[in-house]
């Protein structure tokens, strides 16, 4: 099930993206293609995904969004003390369609959390879609600043080419701890 509401106001939103620190390009996770012991490797690989990644404090991240996200879902009753970032897409930014937990890596990733930190009208394209099930039709996450949106971390997921502007998002993964 994929839920979503506008749970934020632009001043949270403002105060979230005010605690990244360093943007860098992002890397992904793919299957090893060497015979490397290791089934992964982690790193930037455009023909994956092209956008800007900075760590955040998530200890106070997490006391401003989790008496609102828990309120969407639930079964949340933490937030996670690592595994959060801000995203920043750019002009010809995006992140090709994958999952954040998968058959070779992340097995403890049970939740993707996002929380939309633009005004929608500052870009144009970087569509967030989310597949429930491959072959069915996606969900496409509403601009609004303040969004949030939380899908199975096993579900397809992309963000579409970035055309004009900037996007920010907190992007977070719930696990078994962090859940009732």
């Amino acid at each position: 099930m994929v839920l979503q509401n506008v749970l934020f106001s632009k001043e949270e939103c403002d105060t979230i993206l005010s605690l990244s620190k360093e943007f860098k390009k992002s890397s992904v996770t793919i299957p090893s293609t060497s015979n490397s012991p290791h089934k992964f490797t982690r790193s930037y690989n455009k023909e994956y995904r092209d956008s800007l990644t900075s760590n955040v404090d998530c200890l106070e991240i997490g006391k401003i969004i989790l008496p609102k996200i828990s309120l969407l879902d639930d079964t949340i009753i933490s937030t996670p003390t690592i595994n959060m970032n801000t995203v920043k897409y750019k002009q010809g930014h995006y992140f090709k369609k994958h999952q954040d937990r998968s058959s070779y890596s992340y097995f403890e990733r049970k939740k993707t959390l996002i929380i939309q930190l633009s005004e929608e009208d500052a870009y144009k394209g970087g569509s967030l879609r989310v597949w429930e099930k491959e072959g069915t039709p996606y969900i496409t996450a509403l601009k609004k600043i303040g969004n949030t949106i939380i899908f199975d971390s096993g579900y397809y997921h992309e963000v579409t080419t970035l055309e004009v502007g900037e996007r920010h998002v907190l992007v977070c993964w719930l696990e078994d701890n962090n859940l009732k």
